[in-house]
């Protein structure tokens, strides 16, 4: 019995499970039914298949064609569900975000550093999102917690240092604890004429 060229199992010589190239190189059915996928000629010599093998799987081709391209339309789908569901987070996000800049507007530092508290320990900002560590270190600066507004402002420059705003808070921080050389030093990068 002759050995596949693919799967080197022995084939059965039968013109149903049994195919071969101009060059009588044995293959599966099957196997050749994947190998067309890619390729219609022989793995082994590279000489084409005869128009009458190829005619044979026409329709087992046409229907990984369409399994594939049904692959294809369900990954696009999951990808845009994906994007949508992103974008909605984004849009509740800057929601909550508009809410806690009106809160502090509003003077309720609490209420305001409660519910960034809340996206920053939960992570559900992303990392690159740097208005929730800007705002929690303005928040408690107007709330005289210079301490927790150093923390959170340094990993905010940290993640960006070109955020004026935050080197200006920083600065005005440093200020209030009476460190006179690193107020000065957030203040030459908060780009302060």
């Amino acid at each position: 019995m002759p050995t596949c060229i693919v799967c080197h199992l022995e084939i059965e010589e039968n013109p149903n499970t049994l195919f071969k190239c101009t060059n009588e190189h044995p293959i599966h059915r099957k196997c050749l039914a994947e190998w067309l996928l890619h390729s219609q000629n022989c793995p082994l010599c590279t000489e084409p298949y005869s128009q009458n093998v190829l005619n044979q799987f026409e329709d087992e081709l046409e229907q990984k064609e369409q399994e594939k391209q049904a692959a294809i339309d369900a990954e696009k789908k999951k990808e845009d569900f994906r994007k949508v569901e992103e974008l909605a987070n984004r849009i509740i996000f800057l929601k909550e975000i508009e809410e806690i800049e009106q809160l502090i507007d509003d003077n309720q530092y609490e209420d305001a550093i409660e519910k960034l508290l809340v996206l920053y320990n939960e992570g559900s900002y992303d990392v690159n999102d740097q208005k929730v560590l800007f705002l929690l270190g303005k928040a408690n600066f107007l709330k005289g917690r210079f301490d927790l507004t150093i923390n959170f402002l340094f990993k905010l420059v940290k993640l960006n240092f070109e955020y004026p705003d935050g080197f200006l808070y920083l600065g005005k921080a440093y200020e209030k604890l009476g460190l006179p050389d690193k107020a000065k030093w957030a203040f030459d990068r908060a780009k302060i004429e």
